[in-house]
């Protein structure tokens, strides 16, 4: 493990920014109602289906699939901060754990999720991850990625705004390294970018139709094309094993 991962993970929850001394249940209404919005619609029909969240903080993702009616749903993350929070808020399916002891114990699932964590592995240990992640999906099974995308605007914003992320990747990497991890398919989308008032969501609507377009023509001027290129400030990930 790199040296400097135990000053930043021993307090992750607490020295990130915003996060000290708010309202942890408003913070995980806020952030489990985004995520669900995102990501609930990628989720197989079954509702029996394991799904397993790595990395999964304070159970932003945990909550929102349960809500919808997800029956075996459980995270796993190395911060005793943010899993005695999640405990608190009644997410008692959150436990302790490191990413190597959970794949240490053979288990299968079939989902597993993974948001805002491969950027905080190095390349190396993002092959591993991957292997790891591959080899513990069920037949039929699915990995759900949510990490920086490269090609956004304002990149340095969501990429740099963690000292604790290693690796970055855009569409066209992403594709890269999960055709090389074996996966048998694999789709790259951008992430939600929403406004929850109603007003500025139009507003800002607009701005992006028009931030797009400019991009669309720089990289046309640039004899590029922009149909392997995702904008959003995310990428999602998913990939069939």
């Amino acid at each position: 493990m790199l040296q400097y991962r135990d000053a930043i993970y021993n307090n992750y929850f607490s020295n990130q920014v915003n996060k000290l001394d708010r309202d942890y249940a408003s913070m995980l209404a806020e952030q489990a109602s985004h995520n669900g919005a995102e990501l609930i619609d990628l989720l197989p029909a079954n509702k029996d289906a394991k799904i397993v969240d790595l990395g999964c903080g304070f159970g932003t993702f945990v909550k929102p699939a349960m809500d919808a009616g997800y029956t075996n749903v459980s995270g796993y993350d190395i911060s005793q901060e943010q899993v005695d929070v999640a405990h608190q808020l009644g997410l008692k399916n959150v436990h302790l754990s490191s990413i190597d002891d959970y794949f240490a114990k053979g288990e299968k699932a079939d989902v597993i999720v993974g948001l805002d964590i491969i950027e905080h592995f190095t390349k190396d240990e993002l092959i591993a991850f991957l292997h790891n992640v591959k080899e513990s999906l069920n037949p039929g099974g699915k990995a759900i990625f949510r990490t920086p995308n490269m090609d956004a605007p304002q990149t340095s914003v969501f990429a740099y705004g963690d000292i604790s992320h290693e690796v970055f990747l855009n569409k066209s990497s992403a594709l890269q390294v999960m055709s090389a991890m074996g996966f048998s398919k694999t789709e790259v989308y951008g992430g939600l970018v929403r406004n929850t008032n109603p007003l500025l969501e139009v507003v800002r609507r607009i701005g992006w139709w028009k931030y797009k377009t400019f991009r669309k023509i720089v990289l046309f001027c640039s004899a590029r094309t922009w149909h392997n290129v995702v904008f959003e400030p995310n990428l999602l990930i998913v990939a069939e094993g």
